[in-house]
């Protein structure tokens, strides 16, 4: 219990603190919230891919981080357009195919590329760290292509 407490942190904070570099790399500021919400985006992530094969490929692994991510920005979109619960953050009104101002497709199409980084993050952070996975490998293009992890070394590999 005390195990998956501390991977479980470790994952949020690494989502929690590359969201919000990111954010302010481009934006100049971020939110905490926001923060928040990239941390909560990778454990939930690692948590589909606990459930799901690695036979799944890649993409479709993606995807479901980008609905993912495009729903919590939606919730928290709304719940700050229609409130003064929290701040508005974020307006997509200048955007193409928006709904709202609170969520637009090119942002989607960006959530899956960070959902493809945030599943690498997460399975090297299980594999390498914690060791409680097999060496991570993804499928795409229905198995063309494969990607696989280095494996680890050993200690008894190691050359004194």
């Amino acid at each position: 219990m005390y195990d998956k407490f501390i991977k479980n942190l470790i994952l949020f904070l690494t989502g929690f603190c590359i969201y919000i570099t990111i954010e302010t790399v481009f934006r100049g500021y971020s939110y905490t919230l926001m923060g928040v919400c990239g941390g909560l985006c990778v454990v939930i992530l690692d948590k589909i891919n606990d459930r799901i094969s690695w036979d799944v490929d890649l993409f479709w692994q993606a995807l479901c981080g980008s609905l993912l991510i495009t729903t919590m920005e939606l919730v928290i979109g709304e719940i700050a357009l229609h409130t003064s619960l929290i701040p508005v953050m974020w307006d997509y009104r200048t955007m193409p195919l928006n709904y709202d101002g609170v969520i637009c497709l090119p942002f989607s199409i960006a959530w899956l590329f960070m959902s493809i980084v945030a599943i690498f993050l997460a399975d090297a952070i299980n594999y390498y760290v914690f060791e409680d996975t097999v060496v991570p490998h993804y499928l795409l293009f229905g198995g063309k292509f494969v990607i696989v992890f280095r494996k680890k070394k050993c200690d008894t590999d190691r050359r004194l």
